[in-house]
């Protein structure tokens, strides 16, 4: 297990490299590059949360509907024309009766494996068989996740994080990666260094946003990236037999950004979704961080981005969910409602 420990000094210059990002005043306009409405989710979907590609060609998405306690988590089918559909909802978890499906990514052979984030160390990595759009089968990969979040698979593994991993009693908010097998089954956590498929962990810096790891994508060479929310780091880790062998901080975005979910092109172009302030970040192969859109609050009817959870590189478009959940401190969004929508940006 690896961590990545950054002095304040660091932290501060890592930020003075990215002044050109930091001094583009939001003002000048309420957007960059236009986003658009893709589709407009029903009503048992009022907040959507991850992508993947589905192995017809279709977008899967994600939705634990933490806005509305009376609807289940569910899957979503979305195509390329914007036609929403239902997959179905999640199986429950026995003892809370719920499921909050988040982060979900696909095997190649057609598995989906979902991250399930209950609360009180019960959240669960689940990996359900789909058959003709329609959940047929669920197995438990893990269970007794604190706050199990995004997922990707690689080389016959998936790997999670989580944002929180308080038994750990640092100081500063510790989180993790996780990385499994695909064909484990029934893997407790403990949530602490105890856990074997425990492989790296982050400290969060920032004393005003304590939030840790959170999006997470693979390039073509096998690095994996991913960003920690509260300090608007993308990390980029080197790996060899599902262990971290280098670590690296490859780009600093705005202290305010809240970093989510994040995709990569065939290019090797990162695309992070701004959670706090309803940004669309895009770091070049050369580490350039540029903002693609940037929006005021909304309430997402024209396509708007309204506090974007993850983004995914489809169809030559950048696709994103619309959260429009939390409201904080920090946060642009300031209410929940409808409409419930994906918007889209042309590549």
């Amino acid at each position: 297990m690896k961590t990545l420990q950054l002095t304040f000094a660091s932290f501060v210059a890592t930020i003075i490299i990215s002044s050109s990002v930091l001094a583009q005043d939001p003002s000048q306009s309420n957007t960059l590059q236009p986003a658009k409405l893709f589709a407009e989710l029903p009503d048992k979907c009022p907040t959507p949360d991850a992508f993947d590609i589905a192995p017809d060609g279709s977008l899967t998405l994600s939705c634990p509907n933490y806005a509305d306690a009376s609807k289940p988590g569910i899957l979503m089918r979305i195509d390329k024309n914007g036609t929403v559909s239902t997959i179905g909802e999640v199986p429950v978890l026995e003892q809370t009766g719920r499921a909050k499906p988040m982060g979900i990514a696909y095997a190649p052979n057609g598995k989906l494996f979902v991250c399930d984030n209950q609360n009180k160390e019960q959240g669960r990595l689940l990996c359900l068989s789909i058959e003709n759009n329609k959940i047929v089968n669920s197995e438990t990969v893990a269970y007794g996740f604190k706050s199990i979040n995004g997922i990707r698979y690689h080389d016959n593994s998936v790997y999670v994080t989580q944002t929180a991993l308080p038994k750990f009693k640092t100081k500063h908010l510790t989180s993790g990666v996780y990385c499994f097998n695909i064909a484990d089954r029934n893997i407790k956590v403990n949530n602490d260094a105890s856990d074997e498929n425990l492989i790296y962990t982050s400290k969060t810096e920032n004393p005003k946003r304590q939030f840790g790891l959170d999006g997470l994508v693979f390039n073509k060479a096998g690095h994996l990236f991913v960003g920690n929310l509260g300090d608007a780091r993308i990390y980029k880790l080197t790996l060899k037999d599902n262990k971290v062998t280098h670590e690296e901080v490859y780009a600093q975005l705005p202290i305010t950004a809240g970093p989510d979910g994040i995709n990569i092109d065939d290019q090797g172009n990162l695309y992070v979704a701004g959670f706090l302030q309803n940004q669309i970040f895009k770091i070049d192969t050369k580490q350039k961080v540029s903002i693609l859109a940037e929006y005021p609050d909304n309430d997402g009817s024209n396509g708007q981005i309204d506090q974007p959870a993850d983004l995914i590189v489809y169809d030559n478009k950048l696709i994103i969910s619309n959260f429009d959940l939390m409201v904080q401190e920090g946060v642009v969004n300031t209410a929940h409602g409808k409409p419930y929508t994906i918007s889209y940006i042309d590549l």
